[in-house]
């Protein structure tokens, strides 16, 4: 049963060609994100760079970073990164937006506990991937 309710979330952030849509209201809470220097590959896909909204907003969720050091990271990548990667105009467009509205969701809630509360009303938090450590503790 619980397993249907994630499928059906997980297929309302996806459009009909299966595409992830970049949108706010796909934005979600992930438990475990990687580091903000260095933890996505904007060059594999456009997927990275929407999930470097939800790690940086993640980030500040749980406390680990500043307001101000979360504007930064998400300008610097709208402004810095992503314009130069070989991404469609459409994608780069959709990109920019939700950055511009990441930024502005920031700024209007302000508190760590209010972004968590934002993202986990867009659905559960993302799933944590296993470390190779726990893996071969099997």
């Amino acid at each position: 049963m619980i397993c249907r309710r994630f499928r059906k979330i997980d297929s309302k952030s996806r459009s009909k060609s299966g595409k992830l849509e970049f949108t706010v209201e796909n934005l979600r809470f992930n438990p475990n994100p990687p580091p903000i220097s260095g933890g996505r590959q904007f060059s594999k896909s456009p997927e990275e760079a929407f999930y470097k909204v939800e790690d940086v907003l993640s980030h500040f969720a749980q406390g680990k970073i500043t307001i101000d050091r979360a504007v930064k990271s998400l300008n610097y990548a709208r402004h810095a990164i992503i314009p130069f990667q070989n991404y469609s105009q459409e994608v780069l467009e959709k990109l920019d937006k939700l950055y511009e509205e990441a930024i502005k969701i920031l700024n209007k809630l302000k508190t760590p506990e209010k972004v968590k509360e934002w993202l986990l009303n867009h659905g559960p938090p993302r799933k944590t991937h296993k470390t190779l450590e726990s893996f071969f503790k099997k």
